[in-house]
């Protein structure tokens, strides 16, 4: 139901993620380092989600105090539900930042982008009716403030809803490996023979069920799954710089000792696999935990 409603904003979603994606390119080195904040490649999951859990809070306090005053004639509270409701206007102006960051790298014309976009269009309206609400407080009218509140409340609890979701059907922002760590070996276990694996290419090898992509120069070899722990794109077909490689899908890039996340807009490790050469075999242990 929810992918039928979201589907006529498919024009409106596509322009919104390209013109954020676009804004981000024109800022070049500074976005990336921007991106890599909102995003939450840096706290090792998404930061939306962190600032989400804050607007919401902060809205149920404020809305909690309004209902004291309202119904309950409680004194005094007046000063403190201002505070806690621009706090919630605060938060939900970084989570839209954050949430567009995120949704500028999900796929076009995909369920979804729509369903995605129509979370993050009704979570903008009830931003749009907290800051009423917050500016009626500050001209001393609180209780014309609450009917407002009352209604942004209501949509953020459906925008919460769809943001659910889009992350429950779709893994939207959810490490693509998390269920699928990979062949595991105790020992180091023969996976491919040296000649098969180019010195300085990214090459993808099977490990058993588990696609692996192998850099090697000369006699060290390193070993990442190959599916990009963002939006599972193929890391095989990523470009190297220095001890990285980065994703061709959203250029997510990862350190090829480890899997750490060097860019987002993945937030967490890639899984990796101690490698050597042994007998003219490229053989691999684990994948480290």
């Amino acid at each position: 139901m929810l992918e039928r409603m979201a589907r006529p904003l498919r024009g409106l979603s596509n322009g919104i993620a390209g013109a954020t994606d676009g804004t981000y390119r024109v800022l070049g080195g500074p976005g990336r380092l921007l991106q890599d904040f909102l995003n939450g490649s840096w706290l090792g999951h998404s930061l939306h989600a962190v600032l989400v859990d804050v607007v919401i809070g902060a809205a149920t306090a404020a809305l909690l105090l309004d209902v004291l005053r309202v119904f309950f004639s409680v004194e005094g509270l007046e000063t403190a539900t201002t505070w806690v409701l621009g706090l919630a206007g605060l938060s939900a102006l970084g989570a839209i930042l954050s949430g567009l960051t995120d949704y500028k790298d999900t796929a076009p014309n995909s369920a979804e982008r729509d369903v995605a976009g129509l979370h993050g269009v009704v979570n903008i309206v009830a931003t749009i009716a907290f800051s009423i609400s917050l500016l009626q407080r500050l001209g001393g009218a609180h209780d014309g403030a609450f009917w407002i509140l009352l209604i942004g409340y209501f949509v953020i609890s459906v925008g919460g809803y769809i943001g659910g979701h889009v992350v429950f059907k779709f893994g939207y922002m959810v490490n693509h490996n998390a269920f699928s760590r990979g062949k595991r070996a105790k020992d180091f276990t023969a996976a491919v023979a040296v000649a098969e694996v180019p010195d300085g290419t990214p090459t993808k090898i099977m490990f058993g069920t588990t696609s692996v992509v192998l850099v090697r120069r000369g006699d060290v070899v390193h070993a990442l799954k190959e599916t990009c722990s963002h939006a599972g794109g193929p890391l095989s077909e990523g470009e190297l710089r220095g001890d990285t490689i980065t994703c061709p899908w959203h250029f997510s890039t990862f350190q090829l000792a480890d899997g750490s996340v060097v860019h987002g807009p993945a937030s967490s490790r890639q899984v990796s696999y101690r490698a050597r050469i042994n007998g003219g075999q490229v053989e691999l242990q684990g994948p480290h935990d």
